[in-house]
């Protein structure tokens, strides 16, 4: 029987979202399942950013695999997204494909009890909403500051994502000189926060927090007084000291 009480479940369906509307002004290779599972493909050469994810706590095999035949053969690499540890049903669809990797990432969540941060001041480093003229800059330096090629997050900076509503590119700067990244995506009272990013010349200088709490501040201008993201375990404490708290894992399985 499937669980009715799933306060996080408002969360998860916005996470899957963000990836549905991304892939939907890129290729338009999307697809919905009846169980709310989604296809999302934008066309990077990144597994991660092509991905079936399940929203639901229990998550349907069946739907993961009519919705990964429909694709096959692939053309991308690609992921599957499910909360907590996959079952042996999904563990096997992904490994039909070769998709034998699991990597558990803390699904972090900000609260409203937790209140407007205060307004970061680090340094004197500006951190901007950035206009679409300047996407190809924030593509660039959010690629470098995940140091992968830069072609990996060229197909999500065209012009397109300029009309997904709630979506802001973040980059924040020293001298003019481009440091750091965020993307915030806001809808239905949440806040959800990606891409958070520092070159690697300049880290451990609390760049990536002051970006994450201004996109907090900024989520909150908008009615949205929940945060979430999918953090690393390394950056799972930086996100803490900002008043994140991890609920649950999202486990990515892609091919090893």
């Amino acid at each position: 029987m499937k669980r009715v009480d799933d306060p996080l479940g408002p969360v998860a369906t916005a996470y899957a979202t963000v990836f549905e509307q991304l892939a939907a002004v890129t290729t338009g290779r999307v697809r919905r399942g009846r169980d709310g599972t989604v296809l999302a493909i934008s066309g990077a050469p990144v597994a991660t950013l092509n991905a079936i994810i399940s929203p639901s706590p229990e998550p349907n095999a069946d739907e993961i695999a009519s919705l990964a035949a429909a694709e096959s053969p692939w053309d991308v690499p690609w992921s599957i997204h499910v909360r907590g540890v996959p079952g042996p049903d999904v563990a096997e669809v992904a490994a039909g494909y070769g998709l034998t990797r699991s990597t558990p990432e803390p699904l972090m969540v900000r609260g409203p009890e937790q209140g407007l941060p205060a307004v970061p001041a680090v340094d004197s480093l500006r951190i901007r909403a950035v206009p679409v003229d300047e996407f190809g800059l924030y593509g660039r330096t959010v690629a470098d500051g995940f140091e992968v090629p830069r072609e990996i997050f060229r197909v999500l900076t065209g012009p397109s994502l300029d009309t997904i509503d709630g979506l802001t590119f973040y980059l924040a700067e020293l001298d003019g000189v481009p440091v750091g990244t965020g993307m915030a995506a806001v809808s239905g009272g949440l806040t959800g926060i990606f891409n958070v990013a520092t070159l690697p010349s300049y880290r451990r200088r609390g760049y990536g927090r002051a970006v994450t709490l201004e996109m907090v501040r900024a989520g909150y201008a908008a009615g949205a007084t929940t945060a979430y993201l999918s953090s690393s375990r390394m950056g799972e404490s930086v996100y803490e000291s900002c008043g994140f708290r991890a609920r649950e894992d999202v486990t990515v399985i892609t091919a090893p």
